[in-house]
């Protein structure tokens, strides 16, 4: 079994590859009927584009996946997950990232045309509470318990399940929440002409369509790259600190040994 794609993994590894295909496709396919960038098409750019740092995300909380999922080469930047990143990670942090904020907008956009509420406060909110909940049905529920990957080790008194092999680390929903959240923002604060503010920045600073379409894309990726990190930076404080110690001591997988403290 643990050299055979199960029905489950060949799921998630198609959730992967459709999801990011059909949220690019739509970006470039708004994008062209409305002659500028789209915002999905900006936030899918932004999160393929961080998809390296998933290698030393892993490591920090020692994610381990099933022998039977193929890898990415070693040439991969960072590839430090157990056993090697999955080569569906690139095109599955778009589905992963995306749709909770397509959701959160929506629902965002939602609450604030029934009950007034400010929009930038709103969209953050829901955006946080979306991707909080996406985030711990796919990594607690489908990930953890179902064993599309697992945690070998978690911050003692912090997790799900703990000491066993479905422990889930709590902190891992809040840090892609976070995410998420910003995602959502960008998805849901948008003007007449259907700019977010990094679209309207990069207008008011280039003198044509081209040059402002590149600021747009620049930015969103260095956004994207500044929040992740602040997210990952704790993960790998805790890491290195030796906070990072509850785990069962036999194998997460038959036949491959735990990531080592």
């Amino acid at each position: 079994m643990n050299g055979e794609l199960t029905p489950l993994l060949t799921a998630a590894i198609g959730f992967a590859y459709v999801g990011g295909f059909v949220f690019v496709a739509a970006g470039v396919y708004l994008s062209l009927r409305g002659r500028r960038l789209h915002p999905l098409l900006l936030v899918c750019i932004s999160a393929i584009s961080f998809s390296w740092i998933e290698a030393p995300y892993d490591w920090a909380v020692y994610a381990q996946f099933p022998p039977a999922i193929p890898r990415m080469p070693s040439w991969w930047p960072l590839n430090m997950t157990w056993q090697g990143l999955p080569s569906s990670v690139p095109p599955g942090y778009i589905a992963y990232f995306v749709l909770p904020a397509v959701l959160g907008a929506a629902l965002g956009r939602g609450l604030v045309a029934r009950y007034g509420w400010r929009r930038p406060q709103t969209l953050l909110v829901t955006g946080l509470v979306v991707g909080f909940v996406w985030a711990f049905l796919f990594n607690a529920i489908l990930g953890a318990r179902l064993g599309v990957f697992h945690y070998g080790r978690v911050i003692p008194g912090l997790a799900l399940w703990e000491g066993t092999k479905y422990q889930y680390p709590l902190y891992d929903a809040l840090a892609m929440g976070v995410q998420m959240m910003v995602f959502t923002y960008l998805l849901g604060r948008t003007d007449a002409r259907g700019r977010t503010l990094i679209d309207s920045w990069a207008d008011t600073r280039a003198t044509t369509g081209f040059r402002s379409a590149l600021l747009s894309v620049a930015a969103v990726v260095l956004l994207g790259h500044v929040v992740y990190l602040s997210v990952f930076v704790p993960h790998l404080a805790t890491k290195l600190g030796g906070l990072v110690t509850a785990g069962p001591s036999e194998p997460l997988f038959t036949g491959v040994p735990n990531q080592p403290p």
